[in-house]
């Protein structure tokens, strides 16, 4: 009887890590045409965390689909509680169809000019490498090792503008490095370790940048 009990609790205890583990995403993947053909992904892309109510920026988000999944809506909020909205802010996006690429791209001046692809993914086991990776994590999570809130990403040697220089993101040996050309070019590193991404805000969470 003991042993089946203990049995028991340790299955509870699994199913219970297993709900607290479980995590949702919108995955917009980033391509050149404007029905989102081709092999690889090309541009800015994005990924964000469904039910969840998360920063970009100093600017509230939550992502919530209809009852079949078949689309989602992305909603801005006023507060980091998201219950006061944001008028028209809405946007809808049905899943598996392609887009114009919606700028979220966080405290940034670059502007995206590609499409995207909508897709859920649950549960990702990793995210792939790609030129540049900016990602936010909830509040108190000080290395950055939770399920992220969101992330925007360059694919390697995509073309940006930001302002009136071009942008060039790639990742050599696992660092990510940028070019910017005006119109002399010049690169640098541009990795950072996980901070906070407003001091003494916690509410906007921390935020990491990688390939």
């Amino acid at each position: 009887m003991k042993k089946l009990f203990i049995l028991l609790s340790l299955f509870v205890l699994i199913l219970k890590n297993d709900f607290v583990k479980s995590v949702t995403y919108l995955d917009m993947t980033p391509y050149e045409k404007h029905d989102c053909s081709g092999n690889e992904p090309a541009g800015i892309g994005y990924s964000l965390i469904v039910n969840e109510c998360f920063a970009i920026d100093r600017q509230f988000f939550m992502v919530e689909f209809n009852h079949d999944h078949s689309n989602a809506t992305v909603n801005q909020y006023h507060d980091n509680k998201c219950s006061k909205i944001v008028n028209e802010t809405e946007k809808t996006f049905e899943i598996n169809e392609c887009y114009q690429a919606p700028n979220y791209v966080w405290n940034n001046g670059v502007q995206p000019n590609n499409f995207v692809k909508i897709s859920i993914s649950i549960n990702p086991n990793y995210i792939p490498q790609y030129g540049f990776r900016q990602t936010t994590f909830p509040p108190g999570d000080i290395n950055c090792q939770s399920n992220p809130w969101f992330y925007w990403y360059a694919t390697n040697e995509t073309k940006l503008h930001q302002d009136d220089d071009t942008v060039y993101f790639y990742c050599i040996d696992n660092q990510t490095y940028e070019t910017f050309c005006d119109p002399d070019c010049e690169s640098s590193y541009a990795s950072l370790s996980c901070i906070q991404s407003y001091e003494g805000e916690d509410p906007f969470g921390h935020v990491e940048e990688t390939c």
